[in-house]
């Protein structure tokens, strides 16, 4: 793995380590005794802060090879399906032609599912840490809003309430949470509705998100926190000034073909 020269960002080089090291290590976080800013949809308002942190979050287009991508989910499927045949070019046309990656992944991935390098789960890590560095770089608002966190705080992907097999890879699961705003959301649904009978759905689910978003402290994330970990690992590379010890090797082995280009690594 490229390491950061000793020069580049002094005493806070041991904490950025740490990060990386921990990168496929499974963790568990103690809401109560630790400040964690969870995330599971771009709506969440934690601490009064917008966590629009999710890669299917619009709003943040950046550039790449000659591309601009809608949303950091859509460079990260690409990857999936990274090789150089007509027919994976193919799929990586499909992705980039659709309007986001909540689309992408649901019209394109989940038809060609068969079609995914056997090797992913390999550099899939690397590959996500890089696609989250070009939008750092390639858009400066979302790089402010990693900026405008707590450096102090333990950034998690809420996974509880998803389906897929890598919920515990790229977040964490919080079982105590989860319960604890299921009971806020109907407490807060029944007053809203005693009080004004015929609030519309939009403005109850926007009372209900500002509700529920304001329960935190409670349980214990259990999971890898990949994704997380990466944004902690980009915003602290922000802080310095310093680029993030990608694996650029790894991925150079890999051959990596994103619409119709093979992506060198290493210059």
């Amino acid at each position: 793995m490229n390491k950061l020269s000793s020069n580049s960002c002094g005493l806070n080089c041991s904490k950025l380590n740490t990060l990386i090291n921990s990168l496929g290590r499974v963790e568990k976080y103690d809401a109560t005794h630790v400040h964690c800013v969870s995330f599971s949809k771009a709506s969440d308002i934690i601490d009064g802060l917008n966590m629009r942190l999710t890669n299917m979050a619009g709003g943040y287009p950046f550039d790449f090879v000659g591309t601009t991508w809608h949303d950091s989910e859509m460079l990260y499927l690409c990857g999936e399906f990274s090789e150089k045949s007509p027919r994976h070019q193919d799929i990586l046309e499909q992705i980039r032609k659709q309007t986001s990656g909540f689309a992408a992944k649901r019209f394109v991935k989940n038809k060609y599912k068969r079609f995914i390098r056997s090797d992913f789960s390999t550099f899939r890590i690397q590959w996500m840490l890089f696609v989250l560095w070009m939008k750092c770089k390639g858009n400066a608002d979302f790089a402010n809003m990693l900026l405008l966190l707590p450096h102090n705080v333990i950034i998690i992907e809420d996974t509880t309430k998803q389906h897929s097999d890598t919920k515990e890879i790229w977040g964490c699961t919080n079982q105590a949470l989860s319960a604890k705003r299921a009971e806020v959301k109907k407490e807060t649904v029944r007053q809203a509705k005693e009080s004004n009978p015929k609030i519309s759905k939009a403005a109850l689910k926007r009372i209900v998100n500002s509700e529920t978003c304001k329960v935190n402290s409670i349980g214990t994330f259990v999971g890898q926190n990949n994704l997380g970990k990466i944004l902690m690992i980009c915003r602290d590379c922000l802080i310095q000034g310093v680029e993030p010890p990608i694996d650029y090797n790894l991925l150079e082995t890999k051959d990596i073909h994103i619409l119709g280009k093979r992506i060198s690594f290493i210059h």
